[in-house]
């Protein structure tokens, strides 16, 4: 099964750069995101959690039965190796936005103190409200710190989705949820022949859906589905389904001339959430949708 690919560093660094001149308006996101990508990207070679035990007859259950292969809260993490990307991503945000220079700071506290991330690691995946508690003796807004501890945590998460990929059929479908983790898809992708894929927010996983219906409801009237794009930008579309009122962005591929790296795209394509917003669409949030 096609899932995210390990992905070249110096290609994206060239792509971060290229979208630098070109939107002098995400100059200051792409500040922040482009060194952490690079990080990431770098992390991910030294990257190794321990396997995710999954019972071989309920995997094929729920792959007959198109459940997810697992909850989010059963990915595992490779503790160093994300300690070691938090510090890095820590000192990426000290230098950016206030919002992330105090989440930045708080976490790298933390870690001076020798104080285990464990458990902090865990409530980005499980929710269970230790990052409130630190929030709240902090005055540093959970988001924040719950966003740089996903970006730090991010490599184990793929290396686990990459792992659970392979046991999936070739035309697994996800519908409007990850095949592997259950969580919404947050963007979508275009490829060389026009077909369309959408990309985990959580784990990255990709997969095929049906590009003439509704990701999220399963609406198949064409009179209430619709997508926009702009001439000004003829990579970007937005799908739009007036049922249910969501909608998807998605990248064609087709039209880039820079490398296809999903993190970056959603980054630097904010202005059409605006825009979807103020036409009173939504998006379906998952765990790595947060910006500053």
């Amino acid at each position: 099964m096609p899932h995210m690919p390990l992905w070249d560093a110096a290609a994206v660094e060239k792509a971060v750069a290229q979208l630098t001149a070109e939107r002098p308006a995400y100059a200051s996101i792409l500040g922040f995101y482009g060194p952490v990508f690079t990080a990431q990207i770098k992390a991910a070679s030294h990257t190794s959690p321990a396997s995710i035990a999954v019972d071989e007859s309920i995997l094929k259950m729920k792959i007959k039965e198109g459940f997810s292969l697992i909850a989010p809260a059963d990915f595992t993490i490779d503790f160093p190796a994300a300690e070691k990307l938090l510090a890095d991503v820590c000192s990426i945000a000290a230098v950016s936005g206030k919002k992330l220079s105090g989440a930045g700071k708080e976490l790298a506290l933390a870690m001076a103190a020798g104080e285990s991330l464990e458990d902090l690691f865990h409530d980005v995946l499980d929710n269970k409200g230790r990052l409130d508690a630190m929030a709240e003796k902090s005055n540093v807004p959970a988001d924040m710190l719950s966003l740089l501890l996903y970006l730090s945590i991010k490599p184990s998460i793929e290396f686990g989705s990459r792992q659970l990929a392979e046991s999936l059929e070739e035309n697994a479908n996800g519908h409007g949820s990850c095949p592997i983790c259950g969580s919404a898809p947050i963007i979508g992708e275009l490829d060389a022949d026009g077909r369309l894929w959408v990309h985990c927010s959580l784990c990255g996983h990709r997969w095929p859906v049906e590009r003439m219906v509704c990701l999220f409801c399963q609406n198949r009237d064409s009179a209430s589905l619709e997508y926009q794009y702009s001439e000004n930008e003829p990579e970007y579309r937005l799908y739009l389904c007036n049922a249910c009122r969501h909608y998807l962005k998605v990248v064609d591929t087709r039209k880039l001339d820079r490398i296809f790296f999903p993190p970056l795209e959603q980054a630097v394509s904010l202005h059409l959430d605006l825009m979807a917003s103020e036409k009173g669409f939504a998006h379906v949030m998952g765990a790595g949708t947060a910006m500053p």
